[in-house]
């Protein structure tokens, strides 16, 4: 809840509502419809009876209030809501608390929802597990390098060493993460896997080589700021037959807007995995993308195209996503192969 300001109606209102649950709302109601006072009833509850009037009709004087004078708090926090001819809608259904102040009304039976509101532009990471971690690259940590599998100490470093880049040319450069051509990526990859990469980079559906970067859709969205918050881990092992494998899995937070429109500000959580081969070829080391996987949450699931189409508040909700919603910000929910966005609790 945010921090208490006489002149701020806003606190104000959700701070009286907050002192209430269901039961006590309820309980105060059927009191107030009870219009004359029972002699029969004990003493300390007709004595409470006033307090209770009271503190309704105080409520009801402050919800009025804001009705008229700022209706776009109700708007903002989901209570009010405009309708598509214009009339105000009322919305119901149990309210969940979220990160951060607001409480957002959840209709009853809904599942799979996209709950990203707007984050705001001055920091597009508050309320949210993503303050706490890195900026860009320096969230790519990799282990400490030894002889492994075959390959010397400083091999297993320059391989850890192309990993770090090759997620950073995928997942956090500009060019690529604006959905331009991905020179630094196709430039990093191995020759024979660089020609694989790009003969599929157009391609639609799952045999798109696209969806092994973070690319927007040109045209539905754009970068805010310069930030790109990275939480996660890298792991080394010897590799059957020689050489290392190497696995990576992090969480990419990508704060995002529509073109020209900052305050639509939302988030794109992206949770990738990926698995590496390191191994002597002809005396020459060679790093391999083995496996690519990632879950897009606060994303349309149904473009098919490899790029990422954010949802943005009051979007349509596009291609669904399928299963129980899931913490976004937890990396041991796993990557699903499919949907490659799952259902969200948040971003």
């Amino acid at each position: 809840m945010r921090p208490a300001d006489p002149d701020d109606i806003d606190a104000r209102f959700e701070a009286l509502v907050a002192q209430f649950d269901a039961d006590e709302i309820r309980r105060m109601t059927a009191a107030a419809e009870s219009a004359d006072p029972d002699e029969d009833e004990p003493a300390p509850v007709r004595r409470r009876r006033p307090a209770v009037l009271i503190a309704i009709a105080g409520l009801v004087v402050l919800v009025g209030l804001v009705v008229a004078l700022r209706p776009d708090v109700l708007e903002r926090i989901g209570i009010l809501r405009p309708a598509t001819s214009g009339e105000d809608v009322i919305v119901s259904g149990p309210v969940v608390a979220r990160p951060g102040p607001v409480l957002t009304p959840l209709p009853d039976g809904e599942e799979g929802l996209y709950d990203h509101g707007p984050a705001p532009v001055a920091d597009p990471f508050a309320g949210t597990p993503a303050t706490a971690y890195a900026d860009g690259e320096q969230g790519l940590v990799m282990p400490e390098a030894r002889a492994l599998g075959g390959l010397t100490e400083k091999e297993t470093a320059r391989a850890l060493e192309r990993v770090r880049r090759l997620l950073s040319a995928a997942h956090l450069d500009p060019a690529t993460v604006r959905g331009e051509r991905p020179e630094e990526f196709i430039r990093l990859l191995h020759p024979r896997q660089r020609e694989e990469f790009l003969r599929h980079l157009d391609d639609p559906g799952p045999s798109g080589t696209r969806t092994w970067l973070f690319s927007l859709a040109p045209g539905t969205a754009e970068p805010v700021g310069d930030v790109v918050k990275v939480s996660g881990e890298t792991t080394v092992s010897a590799r059957e037959g020689g050489g290392v494998t190497i696995e990576t899995d992090y969480l990419f937070v990508h704060p995002v807007a529509r073109p020209g429109s900052p305050q639509t500000t939302t988030r794109v959580v992206e949770h990738h995995r990926g698995e590496f081969s390191a191994y002597r070829e002809n005396g020459k080391l060679v790093v391999w993308l083995t496996e690519d996987k990632s879950a897009l949450f606060g994303a349309d699931c149904g473009a098919g195209d490899g790029f990422v189409h954010p949802l943005f508040p009051g979007d349509p909700r596009g291609g669904r996503p399928s299963g129980e919603p899931v913490d976004p910000y937890d990396r041991s929910s796993g990557v699903p192969g499919t949907p490659r966005c799952p259902a969200a609790l948040g971003t």
